[in-house]
């Protein structure tokens, strides 16, 4: 069943790219089967590009097949291993049988012949707290072919059930199932206790609908607007609604699970359900969404909402990270921004509020005693050059492993900001001394260390120094840029960390798997094979991705941007 999971991403992220254009006024749409006060949703509002499509359905012609002897051998490595659990067994058979339905060089156009469509919509949802995935299908009669035609290669039926009219198949265990049903033109996913009764499973499978849907109250669209979101996707965890649920008896659909699987859970008591919902009032919603969808270049946001409380100074605290004002560069180009002081001070002021304040409920004590315990490891002087510290950078620009050599050669540059680069620098002069007669001035000139000053390494090592940096490059040619380098720009926004990467960095990975390989035994080495050549794939593949994390006055912003070629 694990394995199963693990293909049905893949599956299922290439079934729910886009949807229709009246996702919020269709009364059939699967938002309008979403409850309006569900705690956690994410949906599409609108059909991506039809260009988009094609262009990633000739992508996966390329990696396609890779992956299915990637999954095929882990299905028979789990084949061969001894189990004591039928379903699982049975769950094993069933995946082997779909990977054989989905094995060929086509796998969009196989998806569309199997009664899937690509501008289809879909949404992800919970009744309460029971998860539910809802999509349209383009032939539903074309599925119940394919499911009869896996069932024909098993050798055996998946079990069917009925609530009414509708029909569902089922797999599980004593106490829960997983359910799938065929509703009119859509394909409904959820679980339900192996002892439902009618009116639970018509509501979870949808069919009674609720008073209120999501669609009609325009929640994602009110996103959408408020992030900028474009309407390919967008969803959002309510931590307010779920904490409100979890800590008071169950009712509804929860009440009729907890029934159904024996669970006793009367709630929480007044004190603790208070301080639970004092704790999510403070971080209310994860949200995110699709910002841009091209053929290629793909951007999603994502933002944990915080109190202002805590949102504002904990951004004054955080200035931007060294180099986030410039694009990012090399194989790989990590940021960070690290006030070491104006952090301190941040995570006291958290520590007295919670000491004004603590929280009464019982389970929370050890919460209370942290904040107090880190406060008396965090209130202490910090001595400089640790004090000055800000900041740093990295940026690899190339790893060059040489015939019979044990460490590669490292063409990288490396940026310490500080308040005092000059304090930094005596420092490692005491600390090295083969540095002690080093002549480095803040004008952002290169400066070569003497050879062997850095051991395990042949490629000369070069030091710079601005008014707030401290800069060192490794490798031939890296000295030439490393003042350019260190004068790069802080963004004007709080970016507090980035990560940049090229698809260059696939290679790097291939090529430690390489030296893994060679030390498997010859039936685990194919498996590594399988997975270089997936590498290769995302090498020619990928142009570049780029994280961002940025501190806003309402919480922390999350952008990723990723360039094709």
């Amino acid at each position: 069943m694990r394995l199963i999971r693990l293909a049905l991403p893949v599956l299922l992220a290439s079934l729910v790219v886009a949807c229709s254009k009246n996702a919020a006024t269709d009364d059939n749409a699967p938002l309008s089967f979403v409850p309006a006060d569900t705690p956690y949703a994410m949906a599409n509002l609108e059909p991506a590009p039809a260009a988009v499509y094609d262009a990633w359905s000739q992508r996966m012609k390329t990696y396609w097949p890779n992956l299915m002897q990637m999954y095929q051998g882990m299905l028979d490595q789990a084949a061969n291993t001894k189990m004591s659990d039928p379903n699982a067994e049975r769950g094993i058979k069933i995946a082997k049988a779909l990977l054989d339905e989905l094995n060929t060089d086509d796998l969009m156009g196989r998806i569309r012949a199997i009664g899937f469509k690509p501008d289809a919509r879909y949404a992800f949802y919970g009744i309460g707290m029971v998860p539910v995935i809802r999509t349209e299908l383009g032939d539903p009669a074309a599925l119940r072919a394919e499911i009869a035609k896996i069932e024909t290669k098993v050798g055996e039926k998946v079990p069917v059930g009925k609530v009414g009219n509708q029909e569902y198949w089922y797999l599980g265990d004593q106490q829960g199932m997983a359910v799938a049903a065929i509703e009119g033109n859509q394909l409904v996913l959820s679980i339900l206790p192996v002892a439902a009764d009618d009116t639970l499973k018509q509501t979870i499978l949808g069919l009674t609908k609720p008073a209120q849907n999501l669609g009609a109250a325009g929640t994602l669209q009110a996103l959408a607007k408020q992030y900028n979101y474009s309407n390919y996707g967008v969803g959002f965890v309510d931590f307010v609604r779920l904490t409100e649920r979890l800590s008071s008896p169950p009712t509804g659909t929860d009440a009729q699970f907890a029934k159904a699987l024996g669970i006793p859970f009367a709630g929480a008591d007044p004190a603790c359900r208070a301080d639970y919902l004092d704790i999510a009032h403070k971080f209310p919603r994860f949200v995110g969404g699709v910002e841009e969808l091209a053929v290629q270049r793909v951007r999603i946001g994502a933002q944990m909402e915080i109190d202002a409380s805590i949102a504002q100074p904990l951004a004054a605290a955080l200035n931007a990270a060294p180099g986030t004002g410039a694009a990012g560069r090399g194989v790989m180009d990590f940021s960070m921004s690290l006030p070491v002081l104006k952090l301190k001070d941040f995570w006291i002021k958290q520590a007295d509020a919670v000491a004004a304040k603590p929280y009464t409920c019982p389970q929370l004590a050890s919460l209370n005693a942290a904040f107090a315990s880190s406060k008396t490891k965090v209130d202490i002087t910090v001595p400089p050059p640790f004090s000055d510290f800000t900041g740093m950078r990295f940026v690899l620009d190339k790893l060059d492993m040489k015939p019979g050599a044990t460490i590669p050669d490292v063409y990288a540059m490396l940026a310490m900001r500080t308040n005092n680069p000059i304090a930094v620098l005596a420092m490692a002069q005491m600390a090295v001394p083969q540095l002690a007669t080093l002549k480095v001035q803040p004008d952002g000139k290169s400066v070569p260390l003497p050879p062997g000053t850095v051991p395990m390494t042949t490629q000369p090592i070069a030091v710079a120094m601005t008014n707030d940096t401290l800069g060192m490059s490794s490798g031939t040619g890296e000295d030439a840029t490393l003042g350019a380098f260190l004068a790069e720009p802080a963004s004007k926004d709080p970016v507090f960390l980035r990560f940049h990467f090229s698809g260059q960095i696939y290679k790097l990975m291939a090529d430690v798997m390489d030296k893994a390989a060679a030390a498997m035994p010859a039936d685990k080495q194919a498996q590594f094979a399988s997975q270089k050549q997936m590498f290769a794939a995302y090498e020619q593949w990928l142009k570049s991705g780029d994280m961002t994390f940025i501190a806003t006055p309402t919480g922390i912003a999350f952008h990723e941007v990723v360039e094709q070629n």
